[in-house]
């Protein structure tokens, strides 16, 4: 959606200075670009879209610049994410061996539990048999 509005606004600032130029295509001036250069007498139309590709060449230097620290920035976070994943997945896969040697303890002390059981009632049954 953003792309569209800034698409129409692009195409009313053309519109903008097409009519501009149109207006003021008979002027013919000259341009001071240094104090000891002066260019020779021409269309002010041409003058203004000489400015216009100068200006956007300018904004896309600094475009591009915003856009590759942008481009970095997203490798790094998705190497991070990466690193990230993987280290909750080995995480997870020791949480799982830690529960397995849990459920493996809970069950060896149930068998001991039961087997000292049948051992004290064993030896109950051969004292009260004295």
């Amino acid at each position: 959606m953003w792309n569209k509005i800034k698409l129409i606004l692009w195409l009313v600032i053309l519109l903008a200075v097409a009519y501009f130029v149109s207006m003021n295509t008979t002027p013919k001036i000259s341009v001071n670009i240094l104090p000891t250069f002066k260019t020779p007498e021409i269309p002010l139309a041409i003058v203004i879209i000489v400015s216009i590709i100068i200006g956007a060449v300018l904004i896309l230097l600094f475009t591009i610049t915003d856009w590759i620290a942008y481009k970095i920035d997203k490798i790094k976070l998705s190497r991070n994410i990466k690193h990230l994943e993987n280290e909750l997945e080995r995480c997870r896969s020791q949480t799982k061996q830690k529960e397995d040697q849990i459920k493996k303890l809970e069950e060896e002390i149930q068998v001991l539990k039961n087997e000292r059981n049948i051992t004290v009632k064993q030896e109950e049954e051969e004292s009260g048999a004295l």
